[in-house]
């Protein structure tokens, strides 16, 4: 049987008249997303349900007999920018938008050199790194740096600089992290000069240790939801013993606004850890840090209470 269907593979290859056809999968793309708009006319979030349900596939003539052998490209129709262009063994998502390129994570547990192909592939300068985060930053994008250049963020994105000159990275919303700073990808110009470092996130593998550690609140968090702001550490304790959470350590807040105020700014709460025994149940948590580890969290504690509650 398997003999007789190879066979039948080859006899089709050589007589397909379209066996050396290779279809753009961009251009593929812009046509579909012009048929249905010229001939739905349904408002744009009515197309997004409808790509939804129906993704189009490019299959060629001898796919359609031999489909257990044949991996195929698909292309999906996201909610902003170009189409994303995925394929075989694919990382990472790319989408042309003008100048630039949209990149978003498919594969958080993917080997990183499959991420330096596929940058590669589209003549970027680009190093992808994944490290272990909590589950809020799971494929999210966490940090982005530039070796020997200057980093200048704002809220849309990412300046780097040096004395040739500058590139504008954009960021791309569209996840919500709590009160930890992450996005959902990057936007990169196609003439980028490079290099540049970006640090997404992936799952922790069991007893890994959390390189990045997000909102314990955020969701998907031992805490989602869950408000700590101005409850004793009796209280929280309480919480956290419900929801089988350990505290890894207590911080101490900066002393409030007054004539013994400390300095506000610089202040490191890694360099003013608390004994666990020095701190009374009556004093009141400020914030809380996700831990190092799985259902770990570090405390921010003062003997007043928060009038900022984060």
């Amino acid at each position: 049987m398997t003999n007789d269907l190879k066979q039948l593979k080859s006899l089709l290859q050589a007589h397909d008249p379209a066996s050396h056809v290779r279809a753009d999968p961009v251009a593929m793309s812009a046509a579909l997303d012009d048929i249905i708009g010229k001939t739905t006319r349904t408002p744009q979030m009515a197309k997004r349900r409808w790509l939804r349900r129906h993704l189009l596939t490019l299959i060629p003539v001898t796919a359609v007999l031999v489909a257990a052998t044949v991996v195929l490209p698909i292309i999906m129709q996201p909610s902003d920018g170009g189409p994303l262009v995925l394929g075989p063994a694919k990382a990472l998502a790319f989408a042309r938008n003008g100048d630039y390129i949209d990149v978003r994570i498919v594969d958080p547990d993917a080997d990183p050199r499959r991420y330096r192909e596929d940058f590669a592939a589209h003549g970027l300068n680009v190093d992808l790194q994944m490290e272990p985060a909590s589950p809020s930053l799971v494929g999210t994008m966490v940090s982005l740096s530039s070796p020997g250049k200057m980093i200048i963020y704002s809220p849309g994105g990412f300046e780097i600089k040096d004395q040739y000159g500058s590139d504008w990275i954009k960021s791309i919303g569209g996840t919500d992290c709590g009160n930890v700073w992450c996005k959902a990808g990057v936007s990169i110009p196609l003439n980028l000069r490079g290099p540049v470092a970006i640090v997404f996130g992936r799952a922790a593998r069991p007893g890994e240790r959390y390189e990045v550690a997000g909102d314990p609140t955020a969701r998907g968090e031992a805490l989602e939801k869950v408000d700590l702001a101005n409850r004793t550490v009796a209280e929280v304790k309480r919480i956290l013993r419900q929801r089988h959470v350990t505290i890894e350590s207590y911080h101490e807040e900066k002393a409030p606004p007054g004539p013994s105020s400390r300095d506000p700014h610089g202040w490191d709460y890694s360099e003013h850890v608390l004994q666990p025994g020095s701190v009374p149940d009556t004093w009141y948590v400020h914030e809380a840090f996700g831990g190092p580890y799985k259902n770990s969290v570090r405390l921010v504690v003062a003997s007043w209470p928060t009038t900022n509650p984060r």
